[in-house]
C-alpha cells in the first residue's frame, strides 16, 4: 500500500466529523470505526474488510455522521477518482442498492435523533412531574398539619 494512502488512528481520534466533506472512502485493514450522530449517538460500527465514507464520496456530499477509532485502526485510503473508477465497472443494480442503502441510513440516523430528543423530552417530563408530586406531598402534608392544629385548638376550648 502506498503510504500517503494508509491512514493510522488510535481509540478516540475522529477520523472525519458530520457535516466535513468527504475527501476519502476508507477500506479497514485492522482496528474497529465508530460512528456517531451529530449529538454523539453511537449508530454502529464496522472492522476489518468493511468499507466506510464510501456513499458520501460516491454521492459527493457531506458526512452524515461523525467516524471515530474505536481501536487502534489501520485503514487504506480510497480516493474519489479511484471510487469513482471502481463504482463505473459497477452493475447499475448494485449501485441503485447503494444509493437506496444510503437513503435508508439516512432515514434511520434521522430517526435515532428523533428518538433520542424524544427520550430525553419524557425523561424531563418524568422528572418534573416527580418534583411535581412532591411539592402537592408537601401541600397536602401543610394542610394536614393546619387542620390537626385547628383541630387541637378547639379541643382546649
Amino acid at each position: 500500500m502506498h503510504k500517503k494512502l494508509v491512514g493510522t488512528w488510535e481509540p478516540g481520534d475522529i477520523i472525519y466529523k458530520f457535516g466535513q466533506p468527504p475527501d476519502f472512502a476508507y477500506l479497514i485493514v485492522t482496528g474497529q470505526v465508530e460512528f456517531y450522530t451529530p449529538t454523539d449517538t453511537k449508530l454502529g460500527d464496522a472492522g476489518p474488510s468493511e468499507v466506510f465514507g464510501e456513499i458520501s464520496c460516491y454521492l459527493n456530499r457531506s458526512h452524515s455522521v461523525t467516524a471515530k477509532a474505536k481501536t487502534h485502526l489501520v485503514a487504506k485510503k480510497i480516493e474519489k477518482q479511484e471510487l469513482s473508477k471502481i463504482l463505473k465497472k459497477t452493475h447499475p443494480v448494485v449501485i441503485g442498492m447503494l444509493r437506496g442503502t444510503y437513503h435508508r441510513l439516512m432515514e434511520s440516523n434521522s430517526k435515532t435523533e428523533d428518538y433520542k430528543k424524544d427520550a430525553e423530552k419524557y425523561s424531563m417530563m418524568y422528572e418534573k412531574s416527580l418534583e411535581d408530586s412532591e411539592n402537592i406531598k408537601n401541600r397536602i402534608d401543610n394542610i394536614q398539619e393546619k387542620l390537626d392544629n385547628v383541630k387541637e385548638n378547639n379541643k382546649g376550648e
